[in-house]
């Protein structure tokens, strides 16, 4: 059978193909340069950025909540905030990577807010990165039977939800340890590492259970 990492590799395809992946990679986009530009004021540059990422920030706010005008009012308050502080911001390295904690960051006090004034109806369970392949697809690039495919995404779904969160950033979002580290807030570079190995370690383990039913 497959490795898990193999399969979520499968997984990144099937949401590139069902749009839950930039919507701009059909035109060339230098994320430096125009970031670059961004920052030395060119406001051309920052609609290219807005419009090259919102999908995929858009995409990682459902992850948080399915209250969609909030995720756009805040998903348009975090770009706001960027505009307003561009020119300190000409050290970035990772524009993808900054733009994610951001919008993260942003969310996530949001929910606190209208949570304190009981306003946004939000529990835990509600969502949390749960990672939802294509079946026909999987079915399809690895020959696997549909049982397999549903017990790989109970597995997936079984790991905590900030195993998932790390292997969302990791595997659809391609961002590097270093950056995972940086939009989670952990100590270091190896406890993001540790995590996301422990979470594929968990997921061979389960893979094991039903490889060969």
């Amino acid at each position: 059978m497959s490795s898990y990492t193999e399969l979520l590799s499968e997984y990144n395809k099937d949401d590139e193909r069902d749009g839950f992946v930039d919507t701009a990679k059909s035109f060339e986009f230098d994320p430096a340069a125009e970031w670059k530009a961004f920052c030395d004021g060119s406001e051309s540059a920052f609609v290219k950025i807005y419009n090259h990422y919102f999908q995929t920030l858009y995409n990682l706010g459902r992850q948080f909540s399915g209250n969609s005008d909030l995720l756009k009012d805040t998903l348009q308050e975090t770009f706001i905030n960027i505009r307003k502080k561009r020119h300190k911001l000409h050290k970035v390295v990772s524009v993808k990577a900054f733009l994610i904690k951001c919008y993260r960051n942003k969310i996530i006090t949001e929910q606190k807010k209208q949570k304190k004034n009981m306003t946004l109806n939000y529990t835990a369970n509600s969502y949390g990165f749960l990672l939802t392949p294509s079946h026909e697809s999987v079915l399809i690039s690895r020959q696997f039977k549909q049982h397999q495919v549903e017990k790989m995404q109970e597995s997936l779904n079984k790991l905590t939800r900030r195993q998932r969160e790390a292997i969302y950033y990791f595997y659809y979002n391609g961002l590097s340890y270093s950056q995972i580290k940086d939009v989670m807030g952990f100590s270091s570079i190896r406890a993001a590492r540790n995590l996301i190995y422990r979470s594929l370690t968990e997921l061979k383990k389960q893979a094991e259970v039903f490889s060969d039913k």
